[in-house]
C-alpha cells in the first residue's frame, strides 16, 4: 500500500467485518500463481489474512506484510502460522532475494507502481514469481449487476455524491514489468460462493465505497440492501444463493540479471 495512500488504511475501521465477509482466492488461482517448489511466499497488503490462511496450507514459510495495525491484529489472531510484519509495498522489512513468490490480492491499486516494483524485485530471488489477483462479484451476471447498481445508488444518496462517483473500479493499471520482470501472463476464471442474505450484505459492506460512509450511513445502506434481497431475490434467513465471482490473475517472473 502506498505510504501516501491513507484511504487504503480506512479498511482497518471495519477489520472484523472485512475478515468475516471478504472471500479468499479460489484454489485454481493459487495453483496457477504459486511456482513449483515454493518454500517462502510473501502476502503483501495481507489485510486480515484471507489469502494468508490459504497460503499456510500450501507453502512452508508465509510472510504477511500489512501496514494497518488493526488489520494486523486480526490477522495475528486468526493465522498465527504466518510471520507477520508491518510494512508497505514501497518499504518491506525483508532481506534481499529471500522470497520465492510474492502475491498481492485486491490491493495493487493502493500502491505506487514506480516505487513498489523495484522493492518487490529486491525481495524476490532471481526467477521468483510476482503475482497479482483481483476477485470481484461478476457483473456480467444480470442480477449481480442490478444489485450493484442499487447498492451504489444508496451509497451515493447517503454520501451526497453523484452515483457515478460510486462506480466500481475495474480498470486498474497493470504492474509495469520493465526490465526487472518478464512480460505479464494472465488467467481469468469464474467461480461462486454460497451466501445468506446476512453474508451478502456483509460482503457488499466491505467495498471501498461503503467504508467511505459514516457508521450510521453504512447501517442504513445495509438495511435497505437486506430489503432489496428479500423483495427482489427472495433471499432471507438461512436460505443461501450462489454469488457469481470473477477472478483475474497476473503473473510474472523476476529477471535474475536485472538489478532493482
Amino acid at each position: 500500500m502506498a505510504e501516501s495512500g491513507t484511504r487504503g488504511l480506512s479498511f482497518g475501521e471495519i477489520a472484523d467485518r472485512y475478515d468475516r465477509f471478504r472471500p479468499s482466492a479460489p484454489a485454481p488461482a493459487l495453483d496457477w500463481l504459486l511456482p513449483d517448489g515454493c518454500e517462502t511466499v510473501v502476502d503483501l497488503a495481507a489485510g486480515t489474512g484471507a489469502l494468508t490462511r490459504r497460503l499456510v496450507s500450501r507453502v512452508p514459510q508465509v510472510v504477511a506484510v500489512e501496514p494497518d495495525p488493526r488489520m494486523r491484529e486480526t490477522l495475528a489472531r486468526n493465522c498465527p502460522e504466518a510471520r507477520l510484519l508491518a510494512g508497505t509495498a514501497e518499504r518491506m522489512p525483508l532481506p534481499d532475494g529471500g522470497a520465492d513468490a510474492l502475491l498481492i490480492s485486491m490491493a495493487w491499486h493502493w500502491m505506487d507502481p514506480q516505487r513498489a516494483m523495484p522493492e518487490i524485485a529486491r525481495v524476490l530471488r532471481g526467477g521468483g514469481t510476482f503475482g497479482v489477483l483481483w476477485n470481484h462479484r461478476d457483473l456480467s451476471v444480470p442480477w449481480v449487476a442490478g444489485l450493484d447498481r442499487f447498492t451504489r445508488a444508496l451509497r451515493a444518496r447517503e454520501s451526497g455524491q453523484d452515483v457515478t462517483t460510486q462506480a466500481p473500479t475495474r480498470n486498474v493499471m497493470d504492474p509495469p514489468t520493465g526490465s526487472l520482470f518478464s512480460p505479464l501472463v494472465e488467467l481469468r476464471l469464474t467461480w461462486s460462493m454460497p451466501v445468506t442474505a446476512e453474508e451478502l450484505v456483509g460482503h457488499l459492506g466491505t467495498d471501498a465505497g461503503a467504508i467511505a460512509l459514516s457508521a450510521d450511513a453504512r447501517h442504513a445502506v445495509d438495511e435497505r440492501v437486506a430489503g432489496y434481497l428479500h423483495d427482489e431475490l427472495g433471499l432471507s434467513g438461512d436460505r443461501k444463493i450462489e454469488l457469481p465471482m470473477a477472478c483475474r490473475c497476473l503473473r510474472t517472473t523476476r529477471n535474475p540479471d536485472a538489478a532493482p
